[in-house]
């Protein structure tokens, strides 16, 4: 004969088991992926993307953001001998939302906390859509989301002109046959234009979008120094120094219409997707 008293605190049992799991799985899920509770940084990633987006074509390539910890938390762990080898790569991209235990974690910690406190402005893409920014990036540009779009625009620009690739690859034809030297000093001015050029595009997307005209050009003065950062250009710069690239900006706006950029406006639609465990929050363009 069948206990149907023991047959149902079974029962009762395993539901309540199962709910429990499953709310366990739940809760997890919503930590890991919500993006209610993402830091605060994301969401105005996802903001600016969002504006961006309305008034431009981003392509149809996923556009993955990381907030990291910055190059100041390599120099950091270096000075603390932290770093037997170079681990600038690795340290420059630690996530730092994370609190890390185990051997040396107190000096991994107060590196990521010196890197928030003391970097600069710092942002950068690679070919594959990923576009990494500093930490310190937002607490310098706190109520600035304005100027933050000037730099989101610009990394966005590498990516959409494969920027990485067509260097390479120019730099393979026309540095065929050069010294050395010569074929580094290509590259360096092949990099400097190239930079120019994703300012320009920068300033275009956020005119667009409907940002005021001069929005880049005070982005940049205020970038430029805040971070300390006045030099001239140099044959090895990567980069144009600050009155080239001031003045590059000065001359774009100058010689644009006094109305939006682009009369047709493309709407990139897109899907959000955030990641607690990646540290990314990913911009999925569909048509």
């Amino acid at each position: 004969m069948i206990n149907t008293t023991l047959l149902n605190t079974w029962s009762i049992g395993f539901i309540v088991a199962l709910a429990t799991a499953s709310s366990i799985v739940v809760g997890f899920n919503f930590r890991e992926n919500s993006q209610l509770i993402m830091p605060n940084e994301y969401k105005v990633i996802k903001n600016i993307v969002n504006k961006l987006a309305a008034k431009n074509d981003l392509g149809t390539q996923p556009l993955v953001f990381t907030i990291v910890s910055g190059s100041r938390a390599y120099w950091t762990a270096q000075a603390m001998k932290l770093i037997k080898e170079d681990g600038w790569t690795f340290y420059r991209n630690i996530n730092p939302f994370k609190t890390y235990k185990g051997k040396s974690s107190n000096e991994i910690n107060e590196a990521i906390r010196q890197a928030y406190l003391y970097n600069g402005t710092e942002a950068y893409a690679y070919p594959n859509g990923t576009i990494g920014i500093s930490h310190s990036t937002f607490r310098n540009h706190q109520n600035k989301d304005d100027y933050l779009a000037c730099i989101i625009g610009h990394e966005i620009s590498h990516v959409l002109n494969y920027d990485s690739f067509n260097n390479s690859l120019r730099l393979s034809k026309e540095g065929k046959g050069l010294k050395k030297k010569k074929k580094e000093m290509l590259r360096y001015s092949i990099s400097r234009e190239t930079e120019k050029n994703a300012d320009i595009n920068s300033a275009k997307m956020v005119l667009n979008a409907g940002f005021p005209r001069d929005t880049c050009l005070k982005a940049f003065e205020f970038i430029s120094r805040s971070d300390g950062d006045g030099r001239v250009t140099t044959k090895n710069s990567t980069h144009p120094g600050y009155e080239e690239r001031r003045a590059e900006l000065v001359k774009f706006l100058e010689s644009t219409e006094e109305d939006l950029i682009s009369k047709e406006k493309v709407e990139t639609k897109g899907k959000w997707i955030y990641s607690r465990k990646l540290n990314t929050m990913t911009f999925n363009p569909y048509k």
